[in-house]
């Protein structure tokens, strides 16, 4: 039989006792804790032990030493502590003791003062989530895109399961009568990953940008064409902006490659002095996954210059 085992499992912070219930049934069941774990927790075989199990949130102790002994001289031995503040404590487990014996917290403001300090934590990561929510929000107010609609919608998501932990966290009454999900911290995190994962990832693939210089261009004709190409890696509100130094107007022009189909044209005028700037400034057009170019057409000037970004 093996000696160690790793278990892997997920507790939001307000499931604590749940946490708890099945420390105390793995060392019933002969696991005693080595190592506990946000994500995972570590056990040696050991049936000839039992004990019960209580956690501690007390992040940025100053005097551990201290800490500690407090529990050691209550019957308490420590196991470990996790990067984000939770400890692990133990006791040898007597049944002929009654359960108060077993509390960590023996009076109601010692558990209130440990809530309290996971609810700062609390408030602090709504407040952020709310915070970049807002931010994200006006984005896609100004220039509505899928990325910006997915991050928002994973922020606000967050934000509200936050609040609604931090209302379990309050509430003994509410804590003891939830019953545990096995699967949704796992479920809360994994949206997580894909919601700002895939907005990432789809942002770092709309940029597209280009310069080009073309001098003498012109000859006299209405049917001179330049162009820029790029790519559409899906279906979504994109922005043209661009900066032209012409000596005369001339048409811009998006076109699909796969079809020869004009998804955009715009004639942009200039009053005739010696190549003034025509600006295109954040022109929305919605487009579909593909390949597509830029023609400047209708242009009867010999120096042309461009500048052009779509996002």
């Amino acid at each position: 039989m093996k000696r160690y085992k790793t278990v892997f499992r997920a507790y939001f912070a307000w499931d604590f006792q749940q946490e708890l219930n099945e420390l105390d049934r793995m060392s019933q069941q002969g696991w005693q804790l080595v190592k506990g774990g946000c994500f995972h927790s570590r056990f040696r075989r050991e049936p000839e032990k039992r004990y019960r199990y209580q956690l501690d949130y007390r992040p940025g102790i100053d005097d551990m030493d201290r800490y500690l002994e407090t529990f050691r001289e209550q019957g308490w031995e420590y196991v470990n502590s996790t990067f984000n503040g939770w400890r692990y404590f133990r006791k040898a487990y007597d049944p002929a003791l009654p359960e108060e014996e077993y509390e960590i917290f023996t009076d109601r403001s010692s558990l209130t003062e440990m809530t309290r300090r996971w609810m700062i934590l609390a408030r602090v990561l709504l407040a952020f989530a709310l915070l970049m929510a807002a931010v994200e929000g006006v984005l896609l107010l100004m220039k509505p895109r899928l990325p910006q609609m997915i991050m928002t919608g994973t922020l606000l998501f967050e934000a509200l399961v936050i609040a609604w932990g931090a209302g379990l966290m309050g509430s003994k009454e509410k804590r003891e009568k939830r019953k545990k999900n096995a699967f949704s911290t796992y479920v809360f995190l994994l949206v997580l990953v894909l919601g700002f994962g895939s907005s990432i990832c789809l942002m770092e693939q709309r940029y597209s940008s280009g310069v080009m210089y073309l001098g003498g261009v012109g000859d006299g004709s209405a049917t001179v064409e330049r162009w820029g190409e790029f790519d559409i890696p899906y279906k979504d509100n994109y922005y043209l902006s661009a900066e032209i130094r012409a000596e005369s107007s001339l048409t811009l022009s998006l076109v699909r490659e796969e079809t020869g189909e004009t998804v955009y044209s715009r004639n942009l005028e200039t009053a005739g002095e010696e190549l003034p700037y025509l600006l295109l400034e954040d022109e929305p057009v919605k487009l579909e996954r593909g390949s597509y170019r830029i023609y400047l057409s209708d242009y009867y000037g010999e120096t042309l210059a461009i500048n052009w970004s779509i996002d």
